[in-house]
């Protein structure tokens, strides 16, 4: 084993405190309304460091600086661009009307939610609750090679050994509490995160001179590392550019483990200082970036070896660089980033297999208890397929969350997006975009990732910010060429803004 006994032993105890706020977790979920919604919902503090625990993943924290190693800037500037403002969009299009009928009506998923707009569509459903599955596992499948990186290079553990463990952590604290055990470990995940990277940056950077002179020398081994995108390659600036606008923009929340946590939100009230908390703590995670970048200087002027692989670049800081007790603590906070949003997934997984398809979109008869122990199943039986997936890891973990994150975002962002804001889209236009965005977004996504790896079809154009672009015009087009229909979503915000309901907007202080 290569860390020493009392590295083990902190994150030990770090493990030991997510498991008990997964116990703690569990014994508030007596339904499913409590298990994907948590009930009456969170606080303004929970629920931005929920949402920003669950973008700011172990992929993202291992990814940036491996792409600042490999890449330079280009991968985060296609990945994290334009976040910031699309994260602060999708606030202000969607965190509103659904918190309204969160509270209105028994909408637990984002299926849920598409399936209210679009006149109780069973296609709509079921083709949203497919493209959430599908989404969810490729995330999981990134979040499982980061628990890898984590359980090779540090623990000197074999990869299958790494998933393992990764998962059953993930399993033992996540299964039984569900959205409420993922946002309260969230909160303390981030917390630790954020300490971790913004001291670490300070510390790397420092090493080299201060950003002034790590850009310097980052231009002097390869002045592409420092431009926002390369010449050619998978980094051309119709991959960086059309990715950061179509996906990093216009379909941002588009991933389920963002919109479905605007259902968490307690009241209207709430809402108030989110956007603002959510991207000042999202400028903490994206810091990696020059970690790795400092890491690459280092290992040009010998200071530092060099990596085989650039996602290996903070684990192999950490033990050069640091004590025992240290590199624990960094450890526990990379593992939170894995964990912050495996466990969105995991819970976003199951409730898509069984809630929305098999029980609302199939017709399968379950109970609420029922329905809540298959989910749970299903769950833990996702997180085993994607764990086989991860033994075969790519070569940049954050270029595998881009897929991942625009497969997403090309399924689900422009039914969503539109579909709250623009009474006019229709039931045929949102079934016509869901199977555009799954065919683009998803599938051949996938196959550009396997089958054509060598040869990307439509490369270098971005394969998922085609899916969201296509996804939008099919919307579009075919609403507009069928019959304008009504949306009981609609009829209830026409009467709320009528009469303002009171316990929505201002009644019930924040606790959280």
């Amino acid at each position: 084993m290569i860390v020493s006994w009392q590295t083990i032993a902190v994150i030990v105890a770090y493990m030991l405190v997510v498991i008990a706020i997964g116990v703690w977790s569990t014994k508030r979920v007596s339904s499913m309304r409590d298990y994907l919604v948590a009930g009456d919902g969170f606080g303004r503090w929970v629920v931005s460091f929920g949402i920003v625990g669950a973008i700011v993943s172990g992929a993202g924290v291992l990814g940036n600086a491996g792409s600042g190693y490999g890449t330079g800037y280009a991968l985060y500037v296609q990945t994290m661009g334009l976040s910031f403002l699309g994260l602060t969009l999708a606030y202000f299009l969607l965190a509103k009307p659904m918190t309204v009928i969160a509270k209105k009506h028994e909408v637990y998923t984002l299926p849920d939610v598409l399936a209210l707009r679009y006149g109780d569509s069973r296609a709509v459903r079921i083709l949203s609750g497919v493209a959430t599955a599908l989404g969810s596992l490729i995330y999981l499948v990134v979040q499982f090679v980061a628990i890898g990186y984590i359980g090779t290079t540090i623990f000197g553990w074999s990869l299958g050994l790494s998933l393992f463990v990764g998962g059953a952590v993930v399993v033992a604290y996540c299964v039984g509490g569900g959205i409420v055990a993922a946002m309260w470990t969230n909160f303390f995940q981030l917390l630790v995160l954020s300490v971790f990277v913004v001291y670490f940056a300070v510390y790397t950077v420092s090493q080299v001179g201060g950003l002034t002179a790590l850009h310097r020398q980052m231009a002097e081994i390869d002045p592409e590392l420092v431009a926002p995108w390369h010449a050619s390659g998978a980094f051309a600036w119709q991959n960086v550019l059309v990715y950061a606008f179509f996906v990093g923009l216009l379909a941002y929340a588009g991933v389920p483990h963002i919109s479905t946590k605007f259902l968490t939100i307690r009241n209207l009230e709430v809402i108030r200082w989110i956007p603002l908390i959510s991207c000042f703590l999202y400028l903490f995670a994206v810091a990696a970036t020059w970690i790795g970048m400092a890491y690459r200087v280092q290992a040009e002027q010998g200071v530092v070896p060099p990596v085989d692989e650039p996602d290996a670049v903070l684990p192999a800081l950490m033990l050069d660089s640091f004590g025992p007790v240290v590199v624990g603590i960094m450890i526990a906070a990379v593992l939170a980033a894995v964990m912050s949003t495996t466990d969105s997934f995991m819970v976003l997984s199951g409730a898509a297999i069984v809630r929305d398809i098999a029980k609302k979109g199939l017709g399968l008869r379950l109970s609420d208890r029922q329905e809540m122990t298959w989910s749970r199943v299903a769950s833990v039986l996702v997180m085993v397929v994607a764990g086989f997936i991860a033994l075969n890891p790519p070569e940049f973990v954050l270029s595998l969350m881009a897929v991942a994150w625009g497969a997403l975002a090309a399924m689900l962002g422009p039914v969503l997006y539109l579909g709250v804001r623009w009474k006019r889209a229709t039931t045929q236009g949102a079934v016509a975009a869901l199977v555009a965005g799954i065919a683009i977004g998803g599938v051949l996504a996938l196959l550009n990732r396997t089958v054509f790896a060598d040869a990307p079809l439509l490369a270098p154009w971005n394969i998922a910010a085609i899916g969201v672009a296509v996804s939008y015009l099919a919307l579009i087009v075919v609403s507009l060429l069928t019959k304008p229909q009504s949306s009981r979503m609609f009829a209830h915000f026409a009467a709320h803004a009528a009469t303002p309901a009171p316990a929505l907007g201002t009644s019930g202080r924040s606790r959280s």
